[in-house]
C-alpha cells in the first residue's frame, strides 16, 4: 500500500512532464519567435529584444496603461514603446484600459475555480489585469509548481555561460560530474540535459517512482543511471535527466542552484521564490519552484522582455531567443525546458505525437513553462500577455490510466486561457 501511494507522489513531483521535447540541434539557433519564420505574428521585439531598446518605468506608473505592447504591432508612428516592471511590485489596473473584455476574464476566472484551482494572474502591458486565489490561498501563498521548475533551470543555465560558470551549451556535463569522468557518458552535453536528448536510461518507474518518489538522494539516482542510447539521437522527456543539472551547478558554481538562483535571478527580478528540496536537501532541479503566483508572473514577464528587466539584462537575450526556438527536428514543440506553440511534430511526455500543436486555439507565438496538472506560465508577445494558473496535484492515488490522461490533456489549459484570447483586443 505505501508502495502504491509512493508511486501517486512520483506522478505528483514528476508531474512535471507536460510534452515533449528534444535536442540535438545545431550550434546556430534559429530565429527568435517573434521573427519571421518563427511562429508569431508580429510578436516581434517581445522575445527577442525586450525591452533594451524602449523606454522603462515602474508598472507603478501611470504610463502602463497606454504604451501597448513591447512588440513589433505596439506604439503607432514609429515611436519605441514605453516598456514598464513590476518595481516595486505589479500595478493592479482596469482591463478594459488594457484592451480587455472583464467578462471574459471573469469567465476565465470561474473556469479556474471550477478546475480547483489555487490562483490566476493575468498580466497584459506590464499590469495585472486579474487576479484570483482559491483554496484557501492569497498573493503570498507559494505553491509547488510541478515541472514549471524546469524553465527555471533553463533561465540559470543561460545566465551560468553568461557569467562564465558554464563554458557553452557544449561543454561536457561530465566537466562538474566526477562520476561520469571516463565513462560513457562523456558524451552527455549541458545542451543535451537541456533538450532532454541525454541518452540516459529512462522508463516510467525509474523516473517517476524510484527517483522522484523513494529516492532520499535524487541526485545520486540521476547520476547513476546508465546510458542506452547515443546523445542526441532519440528524444525523451526525462526528471532524471533535469535533475543531472543540481550537481553540475554545485561543481560550476560552488553553490546549490537554489542560492545562485537567489542571487543571480529571484533577487534581481524581486520575486520570493524558493525550490523544494528531496530527503538529503538536494534541490529539485525537474520540479517544483516554490513561488507566488505573482512571482511566476515576474518570470514569465523577465522572458517576454527578453530577459530584461528594469535595471538591465537578467538571461542573456540570445539565449532566452534561443530557448524559444525548435532545439531539433524530433520533437519542435520544445526548445531548452520551454514549451513552444506553432509548432510540429509536438510530442506527449510519453513520446506520442499529437494531433496538431501543443495549444491550437492560442497564438503561434505561445511559449509556456509547464507542469503537471496543467499548472502553467503562458506567455504570449504578440498580445504582450502572460498568464500564470497554479493548481493542486490532481491525482490522489496512484492510477496509471489517470496519469497518462492528465500528462496528456490541455482541457484546464484551454477553458482557462480561451476566454481569456476570445476577449482580448489586438495590442
Amino acid at each position: 500500500m505505501q508502495c502504491s501511494s509512493g508511486m501517486a507522489r512520483v506522478v505528483l513531483l514528476a508531474g512535471c512532464m507536460v510534452a515533449g521535447a528534444a535536442c540535438g540541434g545545431d550550434d546556430t539557433p534559429g530565429p527568435s519567435r517573434g521573427e519571421p519564420g518563427a511562429g508569431g505574428s508580429g510578436a516581434g521585439s517581445a522575445a527577442s529584444t525586450g525591452g533594451a531598446d524602449a523606454g522603462v518605468t515602474s508598472s507603478g506608473s501611470s504610463a502602463s496603461g497606454a504604451t501597448g505592447a513591447s512588440g513589433g504591432s505596439g506604439g503607432g508612428g514609429g515611436e519605441a514603446p514605453q516598456v514598464v516592471y513590476p518595481v516595486p511590485d505589479w500595478s493592479v489596473e482596469d482591463p478594459a484600459a488594457h484592451g480587455m473584455d472583464p467578462a471574459a476574464l471573469d469567465a476565465a476566472a470561474t473556469a479556474a475555480e471550477e478546475e480547483g484551482s489555487h490562483c490566476l494572474v493575468v498580466v497584459r502591458h506590464g499590469a495585472i489585469v486579474a487576479e484570483h486565489y482559491w483554496q484557501g490561498k492569497d498573493a503570498s501563498s507559494a505553491d509547488k509548481s510541478f515541472s514549471v521548475a524546469k524553465s527555471y533551470t533553463s533561465a540559470l543555465v543561460g545566465i551560468a555561460i553568461e557569467r562564465g560558470d558554464i563554458d557553452s551549451l557544449d561543454q561536457p556535463a561530465s566537466d562538474f560530474v566526477p562520476e561520469w569522468q571516463g565513462t560513457e557518458h562523456e558524451g552527455i552535453t549541458i545542451r543535451h540535459l537541456l533538450t532532454m536528448t541525454s541518452g540516459l536510461h529512462w522508463d516510467v518507474i525509474s523516473d517517476y517512482v524510484s527517483m522522484a518518489t523513494l529516492s532520499w538522494d535524487q541526485s545520486g539516482y540521476a547520476v547513476d543511471l546508465g546510458v542506452d542510447e547515443d546523445a542526441g539521437s532519440h528524444w525523451q522527456y526525462h526528471n532524471g535527466g533535469v535533475q543531472i543539472f543540481e550537481p553540475v551547478f554545485r561543481g560550476a558554481t560552488g553553490m546549490s542552484i537554489e542560492e545562485y538562483a537567489a542571487e543571480h535571478l529571484w533577487a534581481r527580478i524581486g520575486s520570493s521564490a524558493t525550490w523544494n528540496h528531496d530527503l538529503s536537501q538536494n534541490p529539485t532541479t525537474y520540479a517544483h519552484v516554490l513561488a507566488t503566483c505573482r512571482d511566476h508572473a515576474r518570470f514569465g514577464y523577465l522572458y517576454l522582455r527578453g530577459g530584461q528587466w528594469a535595471d538591465g539584462p537578467v538571461v542573456p537575450a540570445d539565449y532566452v531567443a534561443g530557448s524559444l526556438t525548435p532545439s531539433q527536428d524530433m520533437n519542435r514543440a520544445y526548445g531548452y525546458l520551454w514549451w513552444l506553440n506553432g509548432q510540429t511534430p509536438a510530442l506527449d511526455p510519453f513520446g506520442a505525437e499529437k494531433e496538431g500543436t501543443i495549444a491550437p486555439f492560442a497564438p503561434d507565438d505561445l511559449f509556456a513553462a509547464r507542469g503537471f496538472g496543467d499548472q502553467f506560465i503562458d506567455v504570449i508577445p504578440s498580445l504582450d500577455l502572460v498568464i500564470v494558473r497554479i493548481g493542486p496535484d490532481p491525482i490522489g492515488s496512484f492510477d496509471w490510466g489517470q496519469l497518462v490522461a492528465n500528462e496528456n490533456s490541455s482541457g484546464t489549459h484551454e477553458a482557462i486561457v480561451g476566454p481569456i484570447l476570445e476577449g482580448i483586443a489586438a495590442p
